[in-house]
């Protein structure tokens, strides 16, 4: 069975190629953007000699360079997206992108597309503070109120819907919620941002929805290889902190950070304001946090991982192993 795993050379990508090496796939071909010397590639080859593992070359944006990749192919793992930029690189690297590769797979008889996507997509205003946020809620209708990474990542998913309809090849979702460890940022919107010095601490007692980059890989892996056709799943770690508890152990372990603590009640009565100002301005001022936002993203949440334990996955990494890793690579990197 071949796996094309798309997006590989990324910061989730790398880790979930060895999880699926791992857990018993013998033939993986990894995609990236421009193919070039690779240490990581290197490494897999000599940890796994027994598996084959080809590398690829492919802009998802060219729809022969990704029917090119998808030959002999059995299942793909569609992890590429786009993460930053302007909102219309998001929407192609994101969406576009990702049209190209669920109509290639359907051309090329793929018979698996699993898709990695994201918190941003669940539908989450209207919950009330401790409501448990399930596998099968559901997710926005268009997403574009949860902004462009949101909205991107949402039409993704129903393209996906639209595609298996049309191919008939079994689908399987992961949504991580925030995927973290040496490499990655240093903070989720979450908690909080870094303006003109200061700190807005704005996630305070919610728990923060965590999932170390190794374990959500093992989760992508174990899914891929085990999980039933239209199956979707909330992927996060055991033990989550609050946002307050996680801020806390960032200024202890890597560096001091002046706070200023937003309680929830008063970003909700600024998104307020910011959204008044910005119709009266005609635009001046982005609402960049409007009451749905702050609502979608910042009402204290329970969260769950009991659908990925049912089919075998565990956390491999404990909590306070990966959090301490992290402390000490964001420290030494100076973030």
């Amino acid at each position: 069975m071949k796996v094309l795993l798309t997006g590989s050379a990324g910061f989730l990508g790398r880790q979930i190629a060895r999880s699926l090496l791992a857990q018993g796939v013998t033939d993986l071909r990894l995609h990236v953007r421009n193919v070039g010397p690779s240490e990581a590639v290197d490494a897999l080859r000599r940890d796994f000699p027994a598996a084959t593992i080809e590398l690829v070359g492919a802009n998802l944006l060219s729809r022969p360079a990704v029917d090119a990749a998808m030959l002999g192919v059995h299942t793909v793992v569609h992890a590429a997206a786009g993460m930053k930029g302007a909102a219309a690189d998001m929407f192609a690297n994101t969406v576009v992108a990702s049209r190209n590769v669920f109509e290639a797979a359907g051309a090329a008889g793929v018979r698996r597309l699993v898709l990695i996507s994201s918190f941003s997509v669940y539908r989450t205003e209207a919950l009330g503070a401790g409501s448990l946020l399930a596998d099968d809620h559901p997710i926005e209708p268009v997403g574009v109120e949860r902004g462009a990474y949101g909205y991107a990542k949402t039409r993704q998913e129903h393209l996906l819907r639209e595609c298996k309809a049309r191919h008939g090849y079994e689908t399987v979702v992961l949504r991580p919620g925030v995927i973290y460890g040496p490499g990655g940022g240093a903070f989720s919107s979450r908690v909080g941002l870094n303006v003109m010095g200061w700190f807005f601490s704005l996630g305070g007692p919610a728990l923060l929805p965590l999932t170390y980059v190794d374990n959500c890989a093992d989760a992508v892996a174990r899914a891929t290889l085990h999980a039933a056709d239209g199956s979707s799943f909330s992927v996060v770690d055991d033990e989550l902190p609050t946002c307050a508890q996680y801020l806390a152990g960032y200024r202890r372990h890597v560096r001091k950070l002046r706070v200023i603590r937003l309680p929830f009640w008063l970003f909700m009565w600024g998104a307020r304001r910011l959204v008044a100002y910005h119709e009266r301005s005609k635009g001046q001022l982005p609402a960049v946090f409007t009451p749905y936002v702050v609502r979608s993203m910042y009402t204290p949440l329970r969260y769950t991982n009991a659908g990925l334990k049912a089919i075998g996955w565990t956390q491999r990494v404990p909590t306070s192993d990966g959090l301490g890793q992290t402390w000490t690579w964001l420290k030494a990197n100076g973030k």
